[in-house]
């Protein structure tokens, strides 16, 4: 039988505890029942992640990085203020397309916020300046730090009650009607610098 490297089983993990978190919430999420999604022996993934803490931070870490990778497409001769509006568009688009995923991150943010504070805040400065990161890369560099900062917020803002929204009413067409008013007004926000 062929070893498994310790990043791949890492990884495989990851994806074990979007499902399990995602079907049972972060309460029932045992690192028991992660190993077993995993088919994986429980004792590997102790070896993998030391804590259900450092298991849960990974997952969220994963799941502010993926949805930033699908920014890569940034619309030819388009404006900062075009290039913002389409950001938030295709982080809504790709977290419907992953329901699973958009399901444990808010389930995750909400465990953690009620039961690791200090975490909660370390994961939205990280959420923050990958969103910065990401919107400095679209703009080409466009603003200065308090804009860009402000920007950031209020993209974050919006996404998160545009998915609160779409959990709640299950309407994707409603949803994009939704992501084109939240587009306009980051849009609005963006030209105004």
């Amino acid at each position: 039988m062929a070893r498994i490297g310790a990043e791949e089983r890492r990884q495989d993990f990851i994806e074990a505890a979007v499902k399990v978190i995602a079907e049972h919430g972060v309460t029932n999420a045992t690192t028991r029942r992660i190993a077993a999604a995993a088919d994986s022996p429980l004792a590997t993934l102790h070896y993998v992640f030391h804590t259900k803490d450092d298991l849960l931070y990974a997952v969220y870490e994963s799941l502010i990085n993926l949805p930033q990778q699908s920014l890569q497409h940034v619309l030819e001769g388009a404006t900062a203020a075009e290039s913002t509006g389409d950001m938030l568009r295709q982080l809504v688009t790709w977290f419907t397309d992953h329901p699973e995923m958009a399901t444990t991150q808010f389930e995750l943010f909400c465990w953690i916020l009620r039961n690791k504070p200090a975490m909660a805040a370390k994961i939205y400065t990280v959420s923050l300046e990958a969103t910065q990161h990401a919107i400095d890369r679209v703009t080409q560099s466009a603003f200065d730090q308090t804009a860009l900062t402000t920007i950031s917020r209020l993209l974050i803002n919006l996404f998160d009650g545009l998915m609160l929204s779409w959990f709640t009413h299950g309407d994707r067409a409603r949803l994009e009607a939704e992501t084109e008013t939240a587009c306009r007004a980051v849009k609005s926000l963006v030209a105004s610098y």
